[in-house]
């Protein structure tokens, strides 16, 4: 039987099994800002456009992200259509093999790209949470229930009843988050992905062949194929998490990132420093969603506007030990001179956020 890996006093089980590379989910709106992208520079992926977003997904070999006035840009590899957008203005967006998902203002779904040589129209109706497979999309009616199309394989158009939250999906697996905090998995299960361990959980992540749970307090638990070492999650707490093809990611609880598994595109050795509130995984590169613009501290606006408030906001984080009012790095513990709000006023010049 395969069990779940689950951090317990900082110890990772393992075991081992096969995994090829995707994990794609659902973005949606939680903050505003600019976003970095590392690892695999191969179709440019990682390199998100400049500007403000507020909800990206990162699919395969290409990244969808919903700009502030609702509208998404694309970016990546452009096989198969990928980077073709749709117009209007959206919620959420879930890119994943050679296909891509969106959740319209109105509930209302729309696809592109081709994936398995075909399309993979959604159904029609109105719905609130959707996630993209290689070969399969998934929608939460507002009853909370699920629906699903796609390749009729390994039990992917078998969703199980009930009522769920919240959606993620691999190469042909599923998980769901029921309404109850609970799991539910369903598809193929050669290396045990959907095997999902009791408990309660409040968000969820899939990979090609592994999946991750975070519960409350902050534990990561992972289960599925470990080949690479996808599902040793490091010693910690965090608050998010997504999952790539032999990797995964997370945001520590203090913003912070964390990655484990397979670091064939670099994406773990690359990881970039900082704070961050929002995170996608892709085949081999990821991105983040810095935590704020400390230029205009107060997060008063979207946009930046530097005021006294902004320089007193400045203050107070550095007499709460926060190294990020440190702004030029230049000493830890942080240490304030002159050059930190010099540092500050040149990221409120450049455009920040």
């Amino acid at each position: 039987m395969i069990t779940p890996h689950r951090l317990v006093h900082g110890i990772a089980p393992t075991l081992a099994s096969l995994a090829v590379a995707l994990g794609a989910g659902e973005s949606r709106g939680q903050a505003v800002g600019t976003l970095i992208g590392w690892g695999d520079a191969f179709a440019g992926a990682a390199f998100p456009p400049p500007g403000a977003f507020r909800a990206f997904a990162c699919g395969s070999e290409h990244a969808v992200g919903i700009r502030v006035d609702g509208t998404l840009e694309a970016w990546g590899n452009p096989k198969a259509g990928a980077l073709n957008v749709p117009s209007g203005t959206f919620l959420a967006v879930a890119p994943s093999l050679k296909w891509s998902l969106a959740l319209r203002t109105d509930g209302t779904l729309v696809s592109w790209g081709t994936a398995g040589g075909g399309w993979y129209p959604p159904p029609t109706g109105v719905y609130t949470t959707i996630t993209s497979g290689s070969h399969n999309g998934y929608a939460l009616r507002p009853d909370g229930t699920i629906a699903a199309w796609g390749a009729d394989m390994s039990g992917l158009l078998a969703p199980p009843a009930g009522k769920f939250t919240a959606l993620a999906a691999g190469n042909v697996h599923a998980v769901g988050l029921r309404t109850d905090g609970t799991l539910a998995a369903w598809g193929n299960n050669n290396s045990g992905q959907i095997n999902a361990p009791p408990g309660q959980f409040v968000a969820i992540a899939a990979g090609e062949v592994h999946t991750l749970a975070l519960t409350a307090a902050g534990e990561v638990v992972a289960w599925g194929s470990n080949t690479r070492g996808q599902c040793n999650v490091p010693p910690g707490t965090y608050k998010a998490i997504a999952a790539g093809g032999f990797w995964s990611l997370a945001i520590r609880t203090d913003g912070t990132l964390a990655a484990w598994g397979s670091d064939f595109s670099t994406q773990i050795s690359t990881l970039p420093v900082g704070r961050y509130v929002a995170i996608s995984a892709g085949r081999g590169f990821g991105i983040a969603m810095p935590e704020g613009c400390w230029a205009n501290c107060d997060g008063a606006t979207t946009t930046p506007t530097l005021t006294v408030n902004d320089f007193i906001c400045f203050l107070n984080k550095f007499a709460a030990g926060d190294t990020y009012a440190n702004c030029d790095g230049s000493a830890m513990p942080p240490v304030l001179n002159v050059n930190d709000f010099v540092c500050y006023v040149s990221a409120y010049a450049a455009g920040c956020p």
